[in-house]
């Protein structure tokens, strides 16, 4: 007789069972003190969703409240990340009724929906089961350093600048979906600043964007969609050519503000496996008009 599986949300004492479940998967940037000091006020114990055999998990996903930008403000969404089911449990339809579960859950908080993303097929055919569907799917390419005259100009982020690109950023979120943007969260900070670039036409900041230089974990550096929201695509795609001094990974979206420029400049576009998919409690969401984002 097979042993009855148990669903329920998190409780005081089941980290050392989800740890045991999770760390040895090695798929997973977890660690233990991460775990253990996992909740804010964007996760709460029912966010995480959880399967057990007698005393041993099985089965666990991660939901947690996020911000996303449209219909002209932000609206909360739930957020799905680490979901995993032991190799010798799946195909009992647990990954399923976890999901299940977590939409449940962020149904009753008033949220608008449900966003995450996905690498693989198998884990794209579990969420479209369960009713998610694609919102748009990553795009990569190779920019090269090409020495031009453009009059605009990526430089260093400075402490000053903060403000200016929280508020960038919410003007690119109104022309662009899916965006992550919550008024008391800027993108930017101290913390993080160096990972970032700024864009300057003379005096005036006009965007910026995620900007890795080359490192042993990325070689060729990677440069994500930048959030100019009124300059031409064509003249930033230049701007960072001639910013670089040698070629770059380039991450955009299908339907983005980029991907017929870079076409239009003979850039090749890779379709990558990682996709973006949302399911909407109640109205279903309507982003015509919207260009797409990989968030």
């Amino acid at each position: 007789m097979r042993d009855r599986i148990i669903y329920r949300h998190w409780r005081p004492g089941d980290d050392d069972a989800i740890l045991a479940l999770l760390l040895p998967a090695e798929q997973f940037s977890i660690s233990k003190d991460y775990y253990q000091k996992k909740f804010d006020a964007d996760l709460e114990p029912e966010g995480i969703r959880l399967a057990f055999v007698n005393e041993r998990a099985v089965g666990h996903v991660f939901g947690s409240r996020t911000f996303l930008f449209f219909e002209g403000k932000p609206q909360k969404f739930g957020m799905v990340t680490v979901m995993f089911v032991a190799p010798n449990m799946r195909r009992q339809g647990i990954a399923t009724r976890l999901m299940r579960d977590l939409n449940a859950y962020f149904k009753r908080k008033g949220y608008r929906g449900s966003i995450l993303y996905v690498e693989t097929a198998k884990a794209y055919q579990l969420y479209q089961k369960v009713g998610y569907q694609e919102v748009t799917r990553e795009l990569r390419t190779h920019l090269s350093p090409r020495p031009n005259s453009s009059l605009l100009k990526w430089t260093e982020v400075n402490r000053n600048d903060f403000d200016i690109l929280h508020q960038l950023k919410k003007r690119w979120a109104s022309q662009n979906f899916p965006v992550y943007w919550n008024v008391q969260s800027p993108e930017v900070h101290q913390y993080n600043m160096k990972q970032y670039r700024v864009l300057r036409r003379g005096a005036s900041i006009v965007g910026y964007a995620e900007w890795d230089e080359p490192s042993e974990h990325r070689p060729q550096g990677l440069i994500r969609e930048p959030m100019v929201p009124d300059e031409d695509p064509v003249e930033i795609i230049t701007s960072v050519e001639a910013a670089i001094p040698s070629p770059r990974v380039w991450q955009t979206a299908e339907g983005s503000r980029y991907e017929n420029p870079l076409r239009s400049l003979g850039y090749a576009l890779q379709r990558t496996d990682w996709a973006d998919m949302l399911l909407s409690f109640g109205p279903e969401i309507d982003w015509t008009g919207l260009a797409r984002t990989f968030w």
